[in-house]
């Protein structure tokens, strides 16, 4: 029921944002002021995000995104393939309204979709009336906030998604057994990134920080407060 999902969501964050307000062992938390959300396009997560973090920046998963404009072409209107093509590419293409560098050229690759779609007035409808103010608010604006084109997904977030379940078989835990799983999937993952410093796991570092590459016969030999 989505009502009854969007009560579950609300209380859940609203749980996470208290939680946070309070002095842990006589330590404050604090959330940082530009703390950031990012989600899929589920909506009663959303409003919950915004009812329990109402001064939180949000960013949406343009995969999904994308997935609902290409279903919506094609179960709601009965849009070709290669037209669909064209205007998924209008809205995320490197020129697209999704990674628009300013409002100039936001402006025009809008104004082109809509000469694409003139014969599609369903679609456009839902364009402008939904989908155009999240992509601009919650796609554009980040982007061109942090000077990149680069369209943000949740991909890895539902990667680790899976990996607890995995973790979990899939079953219901108690809080303490939980905790202390997601402790240990958290610790495997620090490992793997300590192995990138030595070559012998399934990362590896990034080329601005290459110098502090340690070949593994040397790192064996040191001792772990080294």
């Amino acid at each position: 029921h989505k009502d009854a999902s969007y009560k579950t969501y609300r209380a859940f964050f609203s749980n996470i944002s208290a939680t946070l307000e309070l002095p842990i062992n006589d330590v404050e938390l604090r959330l940082h002021e530009n703390i950031e959300f990012g989600s899929d396009d589920e909506k009663a997560m959303t409003k919950a995000i915004e009812n329990a973090f109402p001064t939180a920046k949000r960013r949406l998963c343009t995969k999904h995104l994308k997935d609902n404009v290409q279903h919506y072409l094609q179960d709601r209107v009965g849009v070709s393939t290669q037209e669909r093509k064209t205007i998924i590419n209008t809205i995320f293409g490197d020129q697209g309204i999704a990674s628009a560098d300013d409002t100039l050229q936001f402006a025009r690759a809008d104004s082109e979709l809509k000469d694409l779609c003139a014969n599609h007035p369903q679609f456009l409808k839902y364009y402008e009336q939904s989908f155009k103010p999240r992509v601009e608010e919650f796609v554009n604006a980040p982007n061109r906030r942090l000077g990149t084109k680069q369209m943000w997904t949740n991909n890895n977030a539902e990667s680790m998604n899976r990996v607890m379940k995995v973790a979990v078989n899939w079953k219901p835990q108690h809080a303490p057994d939980l905790v202390d799983k997601l402790f240990d999937m958290v610790d495997f993952q620090f490992i793997n990134l300590r192995s990138a410093l030595h070559h012998s796991g399934d990362y590896m570092l990034v080329n601005s920080y290459k110098q502090y590459t340690i070949a593994d016969a040397i790192w064996k030999t040191k001792s772990d407060e080294e």
